[in-house]
């Protein structure tokens, strides 16, 4: 499995880096990592700063191909990276993954996305990609576009459900995203750790 975590956000509602506050005794990228390393035969870090992340050393680093900084920038730099015919796109804020639903998803992926839809929420930032989308990519990016949901919507999409899913994840805590200090207690809370540290 080709694994993409994209960490190129500027987490203009947490006030600074979420990705390296500190929950529990680890950076909250190094929870989505460690999920993911037993399952991804490849995993890159893609990002707008390498220095930033220097301390994840034995990562594959991508630096974003797109200069302005926007979610659909990493989806293309990562898509343009792929060496096989799909790859899965993860957001670098959702430390609560499970591998179960990472398979599930790997699994029943058909061209050209596919993604969870959970409490009729759409979860394009935690999907499988197909290559051949690329084109349609860039041709969306060159023309202005930056929303991930519409460009997705536009191209075609297979959806899962959270009712395939809620034995593999009762409490759906897969899709928790970190986007405020709001959301980072419920994390906190989760693993029962130090709290949130810069």
């Amino acid at each position: 499995m080709e694994c993409f975590v994209l960490a190129g956000g500027r987490s203009r509602r947490f006030g600074e880096n979420k990705l390296l506050f500190s929950i529990g005794g680890e950076k909250l990228i190094e929870h989505v990592v460690k999920t993911l390393k037993p399952v991804c035969k490849r995993l890159c870090l893609v990002v707008k700063n390498r220095e930033e992340f220097d301390f994840l050393a034995d990562l594959e680093i991508i630096e974003d191909i797109v200069e302005k900084q926007f979610a659909l920038a990493g989806v293309y730099t990562a898509l343009k990276a792929t060496k096989g015919k799909k790859a899965l796109i993860v957001s670098g804020d959702m430390p609560l993954l499970s591998r179960d639903v990472i398979l599930y998803l790997w699994e029943h992926s058909e061209p050209p996305i596919t993604l969870y839809k959970i409490g009729g929420r759409y979860y394009p930032l935690l999907g499988v990609y197909y290559k051949d989308v690329l084109n349609s990519l860039e041709q969306y990016i060159i023309s202005g576009g930056e929303k991930v949901l519409q460009w997705v919507q536009n191209v075609g999409f297979k959806e899962i459900g959270e009712d395939q899913i809620r034995e593999l994840d009762p409490e759906l805590l897969s899709f928790v995203n970190v986007n405020t200090r709001e959301d980072a207690e419920i994390i906190i809370k989760r693993y029962g750790g130090e709290g949130l540290e810069s």
